[in-house]
């Protein structure tokens, strides 16, 4: 006889009281907002003008440059946690949001910038020829002409960057020893321990929990989603 699916809207209040109330998954998940947002946000402002710069200006090496910076996308991040941790723990910074941050920002570059290339190839030459035409200098073209037509780009580049730096766990895990700076993955996995019987009510609640506030955050943008991967700018 195969199982019934039945709720329980007690066991679920009460699973739901004790993840959010008891265990402070909502810090958890206000900790990895900040993360997110700032990595994400240093992220743009430094691999947008290096896109650009990709996009447009011809130099020796920039294909090889161009190649190498994505491949250090694909690098496991299991490679490179160990030299992490040495690095945060030089620059003293290790157990707090700085020392998460710069990990994750060194992560979201190379996407950024091979998203964002993508973009900017799109855009006519024409334009900046004109733009340098009325006067514009290269940092006017780029912040007065360029970043308003690949506006677009720069929303997925912020979404596939966001989404990678939610489920990031392992580079937490090596910088972040305080319970109050945890991640909501890191948070997660110290409610959810295979150390002890897993309680399944409490696994399901910390899911649901984890996955709604990205969840919300790409139904306001998923349309940006769409434009991004169709229009070839992920490579």
């Amino acid at each position: 006889m195969p199982p019934t699916l039945s709720f329980d809207w007690s066991t679920i209040v009460r699973n739901y009281t004790e993840v959010i109330g008891t265990q402070g998954m909502l810090a958890f998940v206000g900790n990895s907002i900040i993360v997110v947002g700032i990595a994400t946000l240093v992220g743009l402002i430094v691999g947008t003008p290096a896109a650009y710069a990709f996009s447009r200006l011809r130099f020796r090496g920039r294909d090889t440059w161009a190649s190498t910076i994505l491949s250090f996308r694909f690098m496991p991040g299991v490679a490179v946690a160990i030299p992490i941790f040495l690095m945060v723990t030089f620059l003293h910074q290790e157990d707090s949001y700085v020392g998460l941050v710069l990990p994750y920002v060194a992560f979201t570059l190379p996407l950024v910038v091979w998203i964002m290339i993508g973009f900017f190839d799109e855009v006519p030459m024409e334009i900046d020829d004109a733009a340098r035409v009325d006067g514009c200098g290269r940092a006017q073209l780029l912040l007065r002409v360029m970043l308003p037509i690949v506006r677009p780009g720069l929303i997925v580049a912020a979404i596939f960057g966001a989404i990678f730096v939610w489920n990031e766990f392992l580079v937490a895990l090596f910088v972040i020893n305080s319970r109050d700076l945890q991640t909501v993955t890191l948070g997660a996995a110290t409610l959810v321990s295979a150390d002890r019987p897993i309680d399944w009510n409490i696994a399901a609640a910390v899911g649901i929990v984890t996955i709604i506030p990205i969840f919300i955050f790409s139904l306001f943008i998923q349309r940006y989603i769409v434009r991004g991967i169709t229009s070839g700018a992920i490579r």
